[in-house]
């Protein structure tokens, strides 16, 4: 017998936790990507709800499991700082999830937003 076996399981084994490690640090980091910037509508100057609420349910989204159903804004997002909307997202297993989307920057016809989550 050879020592080589025992080396080429515990190589195996390190290799194996390294990708686990990986593919959780991409979700977390997924997860905690909280700023969006979008471009303001030629037509209202705002950024649209639908606009936001298509960007918040690609944040939410995991990379290998499904995002919310639905994401809901009670209205548009003006270009100014620290204007805010609120946003639910429906969950189709789950609670809802309230968010406020706040304007942290805006820049010519950028504007850049974060979203916050609510308490239930």
């Amino acid at each position: 017998m050879s020592a080589h076996p025992p080396r080429r399981a515990l190589v195996l084994g390190l290799l194996t936790a390294l990708a686990v490690a990986g593919v959780l640090a991409l979700a977390a980091a997924r997860l905690r990507d909280r700023d969006a910037t979008s471009e303001v509508d030629g037509g209202t100057h705002t950024v649209l709800r639908t606009e936001i609420a298509r960007t918040i349910s690609g944040q939410l989204t995991l990379p290998f499991r499904n995002g919310p159903d639905a994401v809901h804004c009670s209205g548009d997002l003006r270009p100014v700082r620290y204007d805010e909307v609120r946003c639910t997202a429906h969950f189709p297993i789950g609670l809802d999830r309230h968010l406020t989307v706040e304007v942290t920057r805006v820049r010519h016809n950028l504007v850049t937003y974060r979203r916050h989550s609510l308490p239930r």
